[in-house]
């Protein structure tokens, strides 16, 4: 064996190793206490989200090799589990572990731990706690280490670890060192065990006593441990309390133990109010009852209510019997207390009879006196819902005589209520008296001047079957007087008994003569309404007679009231009798049209202007409408229709007229104007030309213009230059103008420009000038020789500068543009560039410190703010500043680096960090923590599976916190109260706790088996108690024990007569009961005996009395029974009884309710008639406006008689009848049941008092007088009148048909009489209409008339108007303006209007024209205009002031402007010509310039921005496009360009500027310039990479070598290598990965991994103890010198080029991490490896990782976020997260001169994070890689 195997072998004595496929046993090692690990697979292979178990055994062995004992593990005492996993390939996806402990044999888990790195979880196996973490992010290698503190007394032989690993398919895991120590470090110390003590009975909690802890080490402060409660504190009932003791010595090493002290209650509660047993009455309708007793209180010690169950709440229903109602109470500890009370329903109602039959009338048949009677089956029901006893006076069936019988009917239930039901059997004599010879219908004429007829008949002869004469009476005696009509005679015969027979016949009096109408109206002439072609027309109501004395009906074609159209209608009205008989009478009602029409749309007065190619203009106006009230289009003319009109002015007149001959008129006026001046032709555009370069004049020459006019004459013609005419250098107008003979003119305006294009020459522009700024200024002066400059023209030149030579220029790049210029806008230019550089970096003033704060409760992250970060810069002008993460942004849980970069717009940059730290202190906050829970425990078990809501817990780390309990949902509890917890507690360790209490009571009485229903039986005839027996009763109980019997009677005891309640009772040991309550009635069913029931009793009243007082013997009554009975009676002896026929019955009722029946009948007969109490007084009424009838009612009759009952009463006319005009006599007769009469009379009078009713009045007439007279005969038809008395009323008129009528409106009146002085009218007008116009004979023709001089206006006379009119009468003339008047300048029109008195209107118009012939002046011509144009515009809007003008006319003459003030004026000069006219055409002209000078650049559009681009894979030169960059001017012409280069150019690897410059024509220029950077993200290609090595050893290690792979680089400089290990490093038995890394200058990197295997060699033999000895001395000093070689070589690695070359043993390998955006190669982060040496990987000292996006979005989203925070936060970092050079130097002290020649080659920073000190013990066993 060799040295290396030796130094191994002594090493696994306290650790066992467990490799891939390897297996060790050792013994244990009592110094050491080390145990043996047995493993039963060697790699645990990842699948996705799912793994089968990974048991790990960890056995501790004794020294003989057994078992340990009980004794080896206490009570207290903590044993250390280790165990390591370790990932075998790297994922970039999470992995859940779950490691579970348990005990041998089982597969409960005693508990659980996280893998979460190498943090410590310490876990308490009473709470089986179980965790589910991620590992960490960065997939370093994750191992366990727990405590387990045991409270357990038995043996411990062995425990199982399960690890159940969650991970992403293909990775695998391996276990590391595993192992399990005790922990003997001080002893521990030991808590008493929970104590638990009973709540005092009148108090919520108790004091609590226990023995405190002694400290057992002899180096602890004190010998008792420290409680966190005090001895013999109080503690409320159901309180937990967690009582921790605390011992520390005096190193300040402190151990804790603890016990839970609680008080439970035992006292049940206390019932304050437990009701007394209760009695009630049942209600009569059901055989239960609602109870209520008041609300049944307890009291607990507790202080809190109980909780509370019962048999029967208050308010339940009981039934009829007893019943037992139990209430229970119980507290939260589950004591309970019992309230039981009986409740008893007594029946008191007897029976409901539900079908007792109504009192029964049959008819006794014609030939006896007796009649069978039967009726249903009489049923009665109890409210005890047994069915009643019954009993009966008479049966259904039997036979009975004529008169009344009493049936009784008795029912009693079990409680011998009883119940009756009595009716009475009336048998009827129904049979009516035979009336011998009732007459026939008659049929007789009414009187021709009368309504009535005479009529008689036989008198008539009745019979009756009984033999006695029936009493006969008549509504009509034989001969009385007959109605026009049918009238029935009905003859009424009735015998004693009041049966009636009647005989009924007609008496019809038949009426033939027709009415007479009275006031048929005369014909009717009207007027129609002047907006409308109807009227209304009435005439008087129609008076009809008729010889039957009602009003006739009257109808007629058209009603009084109606609308009558224009013209005639026949109006017939007829009257018709109730007999048919008719009479017509007819009328014309004339309706005439005296409105003229309406012209709905007469035009405006029209003016409008003549065409520019004609003298007149098509004049076209809407169609004339007019409207008329007849409803019928007017036939329209006019004077002049729609068509040419020359120029001048015309009166059109429209006439309508309609089919009655009215005329509407209107007129307007049409003026044709002539505005249009002379057409030019062939108006010269503007002339350009361009000087000659020896001259400044040049002959310009035309075609001349010409016009035409629409007047057919050659316009005037007048110019201000002419063709061949010399112009100078500049802008000229020429204007010729055209004037026709109205004074309308045109003028050809044009331009003659003549240009001077030759621009000056700058002789000496200056080159480019470059110019460093010294020490901090930010400026320098730059100076230039002066500049030279001539020009062509000869002139005085303008020479302009940007700059001038010796400004001051700051840091930058300017362009100094110098022009000249000279008066015609040539400019020459000349520019050249000055460039300041600026090479000092930014100053930051402020940066921050490292800031810590809390996270919220509420929150995984803090919103963390410092402030603004202020940076100074020798340019004045303020850097840019970026930071990492801004102030204000979100900080998660846990420790950030904040880089802040400034850099000035040259590129100068300066950095500053500072670390926030956010710190969780808050535990996770439940949600949804139960509370307490009471349940009741099922009928037939102690226990009951007890279920609440999930109990969920938030953490404002966001992650689900680890939960623990002492009981699930869905659990099975016992009877008594159980304390359930859960626990969650978050990745902080911060925990929060739900505590909350179950507790199951037994609430459930025995169930009762058997129980007998309510016994009925019947007592013997000869006693009064019965023996009764039944079943016994039993009962089962959920407790499984015979429940405790109680009973109130006995199967087989004796029961008298009645109800008695019999209760058998259940009680458990619980306290609960139930009970069986049913009844036993004993019934008597033997009714009592009435011995002397009377006979029927018949007696008369006397004098006027209803009634009389009847006696009968006393009523003698029996019963077997022998006890007081009870005798009830309808009616007593001594009774006064009314008239009429009475039952008596009579009843004896036993206690049993038993009934014995008798009836008889009291007969009282009646003499007397009845009493009419209102007989109505005499009524008059008026008849009706159309009818000779009217219907009247009076009060009903009312009459008593002595008998009570009401009796019949008749009338010869009934209430309601219809009465004709006059007086009728109205007789009523009463009688009662016994025949006795009595009448009453009163007369009924109809008034007529309506007036006759006209016929035909005709409506108002209208008519023309003709031209020669004032009069015209008028006709109309006669007017006529009917009256309702059937006369003819008497007529007079005012004036008759074909009277003359004068122009004007006459009312003519008709008036009708009748016989009763009631008269009506017909009152109608008559109008004579005049129609003709006056006329005017001497209208004048238009006048034309000049003003003189300056004035603007003239007088202006005219002849005197003659007028005249058919009329003779005087007239009334008006004139708009008199003859004399004074008119102004223009056209007015003079109207003459002439109307006579009836409104006809005669009218004459003429114009008068007063002409102007002077122009206006204007008075405010501008001065000439000089204005620069606008940076964004080649135009500038150029006001001036309004130009005012004067006319002698007084009106503001017309004025127009070639460009109006406001107009846009492009950039040069435009003449504006201004010109004012008045409206007769006079016209006078000013002119003045307007010069817009350009002294803008132009605008660049879509410069672009700064362009980075990816050099490609084998060049370092890129041709770079960008869109073309352009630029506008406002002049709006396209500037020159000029470029430094052009899109589609090739750049090299770096950063050039492009500048693009527009110049436009007035030599102002703009430029645009942008960097173009081309970047290198190209990996280097890796060349050789080594296969896997496998070698086998014997020993511990082996020593393996391979061939260094190779790079290459598209830069063509060799790339930067770092590798994980060296060929010829020692490894470890196992497998090891080795990572080569190869980064070129731009940070780009590639790699190349291979394994290295290691296996044990089984054919290597043992080594001596000698060997081993001596290897592990050789070892021992040969680890002493590499440790002080390490040190040297450490301290002289600056100087050392050698080492600084070398590759570094320690580094790990890289994996690849995407960029964000433009593709740019993966960067390095650090991964966790196995140790690979002897030392623990927590003792290097420091490492690297590049983390140079580790703020982008995308790399956050890879899981990495925890790498950025690996360091220690004094680290600098540039902004693109790397760390500078300078920084590294600082805290390393050194650095190699491969990286510094790098950094400075790229010309940038060292692209790596440092990271100094040892920060891994909060990471687990990790470090970093080195990038450069």
């Amino acid at each position: 064996m060799g040295p290396r195997r030796a130094i191994t072998s002594c090493m696994l004595l306290c650790f066992a190793s467990v490799a891939l496929q390897a297996t060790y046993s050792v013994a244990q090692d009592a110094s050491t206490q080390c145990v043996t690990l047995h493993s039963d697979n060697g790699t645990i292979p990842g699948t996705d989200q799912s793994a089968n178990p990974y048991e790990i055994t960890v056995q501790a062995e004794a020294q003989d090799g057994g078992l340990e004992t009980a004794t080896t593990y206490k009570v207290g005492q903590r044993i250390i589990v280790s165990i390591e996993l370790k990932q075998l390939n790297f994922s970039m996806s999470f992995s859940d572990v779950i490691i579970q402990a348990r005990e041998s044999g089982s597969t409960a888990p005693i508990g659980s731990f996280n893998v979460t790195g190498s943090r410590f979880v310490h876990l308490d196996c009473l709470n089986n706690p179980e965790g589910t973490v991620r590992l960490t992010q960065d997939g370093r290698t994750s191992s366990v280490k727990s405590t387990i503190h045991w409270r357990t007394m038995s043996p411990l032989p062995s425990i199982h670890f399960i690890a159940n690993v969650l991970s992403t398919s293909g990775v695998s895991w391996a276990l590391g060192s595993n192992r399990i120590d005790l922990d003997t470090s001080l002893p521990t110390v030991v808590c008493p065990t929970d104590i638990t003590v009973p709540a005092g009975p009148s108090s919520n909690g108790s004091n609590v006593f226990w023995e405190t802890p002694t400290c057992p080490s002899p180096n602890d402060t004190s010998e008792l441990a420290e409680c966190d409660h005090v001895n013999g504190s109080s503690v409320d009932t159901l309180e937990h309390a967690e009582v921790s003791c605390e011992c520390a010595t005096a190193e300040g090493v402190s151990r804790k133990c603890s016990f839970y002290i609680s008080v439970i209650d035992i006292t049940p509660p206390v019932i304050r109010n437990c009701p007394e047993d209760i009695q009630v009455n049942a209600p009569a309708d059901t055989s239960f009852v609602e109870v209520t007793w008041p609300d049944i209180i307890a009291d607990d010690n507790s202080g809190a209510t109980p909780s509370s169950n019962n048999t029967f709440p208050d308010g339940s229903f009981f039934t009829i019997g007893n019943e037992s109602a139990t209430s229970w109470f119980w507290d939260a500890s589950g004591n309970v207390a019992i309230c039981s009370f009986a409740v008893t329903v007594i029946d008191i109602t007897p029976p409901v009879i539900v079908n007792c039959p109504s009192d029964i009338d049959v008819n006794a048949p014609a030939d006896s006196n007796t009649a069978e009677v039967s009726w249903p089956r009489v049923t009665a029901i109890d409210n005890s819902g047994a069915i009643p006893t019954t009993n009966s006076t008479s049966l259904s069936g039997s036979s009975f005589s004529i008169g009344e019988e009493l049936v009784t009917i008795a029912f009693w239930d079990a409680s011998e209520n009883v119940a009756s039901c009595t009716f009475t059997v009336n048998v009827s004599d129904i049979s009516p008296p035979v009336i011998v010879n009732c007459p026939r219908d008659t049929h007789v004429n009414a009187l021709s001047d009368n309504n009535t007829a005479m009529v008689t008949w036989s008198d008539v002869i009745a019979e009756d079957n009984s033999g006695t004469t029936p009493t006969t009476t008549s509504n009509v005696v034989s001969g009385s007087l007959f109605d026009i009509g049918e009238t029935t005679v009905t003859i009424s015969s009735w015998d004693a008994s009041g049966n009636t027979a009647t005989c009924t016949f007609t008496i019809e009096v038949v009426d033939i003569t027709p009415p007479v109408i009275m006031n048929c109206p005369e014909d009717i002439n009207v007027n129609a309404t002047a907006d409308n072609n109807t009227i209304l027309v009435t005439w008087p109501e129609i008076i009809t007679e008729d010889n039957g004395g009602r009003p006739p009906s009257v109808s007629s074609t058209l009603v009084s009231g109606s609308y009558f159209t224009i013209g005639g209608e026949t109006v017939t009205i007829t009257s018709e009798d109730v007999s048919g008989n008719t009479e017509t009478c007819m009328f014309m009602v004339t309706v005439y049209d005296v409105t003229p029409p309406v012209i709905t749309n007469c035009p405006e007065d029209i003016h409008v202007n003549a065409s520019a190619k004609s003298s007149g203009v098509e004049v076209t106006w809407p169609g004339i409408k007019a409207e008329d009230n007849s409803g019928m289009t007017p036939i329209t003319n006019s004077t002049s229709s729609p068509g040419f009109f020359s120029i001048g002015n015309e009166t059109v007149k429209v006439t309508a007229f309609d089919a009655s001959g009215n005329v509407g008129t209107c007129m307007f006026k049409l003026e044709v104007k002539d505005i249009h001046p002379p057409v030019i032709r062939d108006c010269p555009t503007d002339i350009n030309v361009v000087a000659p370069d020896d001259s400044d004049t040049l002959a310009v020459t035309w075609d001349d213009a010409s016009a035409d006019d629409n007047s057919g004459q050659v316009p005037h013609l007048t110019r201000s230059s002419n063709s061949g005419d010399w112009f100078v250098i500049g802008r000229e107008t020429v204007t010729t103008t055209f004037t026709d003979d109205s004074g309308n003119s045109a003028r050809c305006v044009f331009n003659v420009a003549v240009a001077d294009v030759t621009p000056p020459v700058i002789a000496n522009c200056p080159m480019n000038i470059h110019v460093n700024v010294s020490d901090d200024k930010d400026n320098v002066g730059v100076i230039w020789p002066d500049i030279q400059v001539k020009d062509n023209s000869g002139t005085a030149l303008l020479v302009n500068s940007s700059s001038s030579s010796g400004t001051v220029f700051t840091i930058g790049e300017e362009t100094v543009t110098i022009t000249a210029s000279d008066r015609s806008g040539n400019v020459g230019r000349c520019a050249f560039k000055v460039v300041v550089h600026d090479a000092e970096p930014p100053v930051i003033k402020n940066c921050p410190e490292d800031i810590h704060r809390y996270a919220p409760e509420v929150s995984s992250s803090v919103r963390v703010t410092w402030p603004d970060i202020l940076a100074d810069d020798n340019s004045g002008v303020a850097p840019y500043t970026n930071s990492t993460s801004p102030s204000g942004s979100l900080f998660a849980i846990g420790e950030e680096r904040v880089v802040i970069t400034s850099w000035d717009a040259s590129g100068n940059q300066r950095i500053c960090s500072f670390d926030v730290e956010i710190i969780d202190i808050h535990p996770p906050v439940i949600r949804d923590c139960p509370t307490d829970i009471t349940v009741v425990a099922p009928d037939d078990s102690d226990t009951l599976a007890v279920t609440w809501d999930d109990i969920s817990a938030d953490d404002n780390s966001d992650q689900v916190p680890q939960q623990t309990s002492s009981s699930n949902s869905g659990d099975w509890f016992v009877i008594g109260r159980e304390t359930v917890t859960n626990t969650f507690t978050d990745d902080s360790g911060n925990s929060a706790s739900c505590v909350f209490n179950v507790t199951v009571i037994d609430i459930h009485p025995p169930v009762i088996r058997d129980c007998p229903t309510d016994i009925n039986v019947v007592a013997p005839d000869d006693s009064y108690t019965l023996a009764v027996t039944w079943d016994d009763v039993s009962a089962d109980d959920n407790s499984g024990q015979v429940p405790h019997l109680t009973r109130s009677s006995n199967s087989g005891d004796w029961f008298v007569i009645g109800r008695e309640t019999v209760t058998t009772t259940f009680t458990d040991d619980s306290g609960n009961s139930a009970s069986c309550v049913f009844n036993v009635a004993v019934a008597d069913v033997t009714p009592p005996v009435i011995v002397n029931c009377p006979m029927n009793i018949h007696v008369n009243v006397s004098d006027d009395k209803d009634n009389v007082g009847v006696i009968w013997p006393d009523i003698q009554v029996k019963d077997n029974s022998g006890t007081a009975l009870l005798v009830n009676r309808s009616s007593s002896s001594g009774t006064v009884f009314s008239i009429g026929e009475e039952t008596v019955t009579i009843t004896a009722s036993d206690r049993s309710g038993n009934v014995g029946r008798c009836a008889f009948k009291v007969v009282v007969h009646d003499a007397e008639p009845p009493v009419i109490k209102n007989c109505p007084e005499d009524i008059h009424r008026y008849a009706p406006e159309v009818s000779s009838s009217v219907r009247v009612t009076w009060p009903d009759i009312l009459a008593d008689d002595n008998s009570g009952v009401a009796p019949y009463t008749n009338s010869t006319s009934p209430s309601g009848s219809l009465f004709a005009i006059g007086e009728e006599t109205v007789v009523i007769t009463s009688w009662d049941a016994s025949g006795n009469q009595r009448n009453c009379s009163f007369d009924v009078e109809i008034i007529d008092i309506h007036p006759p009713v006209i016929r035909d009045c005709p409506t108002d007439i209208n008519v023309v007088a003709p031209d020669d007279s004032d009069t015209l005969a008028v006709t109309w038809d006669d007017v006529s009148a009917d009256d309702n008395s059937g006369q003819v009323p008497h007529l007079t008129r005012s004036s008759n048909s074909g009277d003359w009528f004068v122009i004007g409106r006459e009312t003519v009146t008709t008036t009708f009489t009748d016989d009763s002085g009631n008269s009506a009218s017909c009152v109608f007008n008559v109008a004579v209409a005049d129609v003709t116009p006056p006329v005017i004979a001497n209208c004048p023709m238009n006048i034309h008339v000049n003003v003189f001089d300056d004035k603007d206006n003239v007088g202006v006379i005219w002849p005197d108007i003659q007028v005249k009119d058919n009329s003779g009468t005087a007239l009334l003339v008006n004139s708009s303006s008199s003859s004399g008047t004074v008119f102004p300048i223009g056209e007015e029109t003079v109207t003459i209007t002439a109307s006579d008195r009836s409104e006809n209107v005669g009218m004459c118009d003429f114009k008068v024209v007063v002409h102007d012939a002077e122009p206006p002046v204007i008075k405010n011509c501008p001065e000439d205009i000089r204005q620069y144009a606008p940076e964004v515009s080649s135009s500038v809007r150029v006001t001036w002031p309004d130009i005012l003008a004067d006319d002698n006319s007084g009106v503001a003459p017309y004025t127009n402007s070639t460009s109006p003030s406001g107009s846009l004026f492009a950039i040069g000069e435009e003449r504006v010509v201004i010109t004012s006219w008045d409206a007769s055409g006079n016209q006078r002209i000013c002119s003045f310039d307007v010069e817009i000078t350009d002294i803008h650049p132009p605008v660049i559009r879509n410069c672009p921005t700064d362009i980075t681009v990816v050099a490609p894979d084998d060049s370092d030169t890129l041709a770079v496009t960008w869109d073309d960059v352009s630029a506008d001017d406002n002049s709006d012409q396209v500037p020159r360009q000029t470029s430094s280069s052009k899109s589609g150019d090739g750049f090299v690897i770096g950063r050039e500027t492009v500048t693009n410059t527009f110049t436009d024509d007035s030599g102002n220029s703009a430029s645009c310039v942008f960097n173009v950077t081309v970047i290198d993200v190209t990996k280097p290609t890796v060349l050789d990479c080594p296969l896997d090595v496998i070698v086998s050893t014997c020993g511990s290690d082996a020593r393996v070598s391979w061939t260094i792979p190779t790079s290459l680089d598209n830069s063509k400089v060799t790339p930067t290598v770092a590798s994980s290990a060296i060929p010829d490093s020692y490894f470890t038995l196992g497998s090891h990965t080795v990572l080569y890394q190869f980064i070129d200058g731009s940070g780009n990197e590639a790699s190349c991994m291979f394994t290295v295997q290691v296996d044990l060699d089984h054919d290597c033999q043992s080594i001596p103890l000698a060997v081993i000895v001596a290897c592990a001395v050789t070892l021992l000093i040969a680890g002493i010198i590499i440790i002080v070689c390490v040190m040297c070589i450490w301290r002289k690695r600056t100087s050392d080029k050698a080492w600084r070359e070398r590759q570094l043993p320690w580094v790990s390998r890289g994996i690849n991490v995407p960029h964000p955006s433009e593709n740019t190669p993966p960067q390095n982060v650090a991964i966790p490896l196995v140790d690979t040496s002897y030392k623990r990987i927590d003792d290097w000292g420091a490492g690297f990782v590049n983390l140079a996006y580790a703020e982008s979005e995308a790399y956050q989203e890879t899981g990495f976020q925890d790498a950025k925070h690996t360091s220690l936060p004094h680290e600098t970092e540039d902004e693109h997260g790397y760390a500078s050079i300078g920084e590294y130097q600082e805290k390393c002290q050194a650095l190699p001169e491969q990286a510094t020649g790098n950094a400075k080659n790229t010309n940038r920073a060292a692209e790596s994070r440092i990271v100094v000190g040892n920060e891994t013990s909060q990471k687990g066993n990790e470090y970093f890689i080195y990038h450069v």
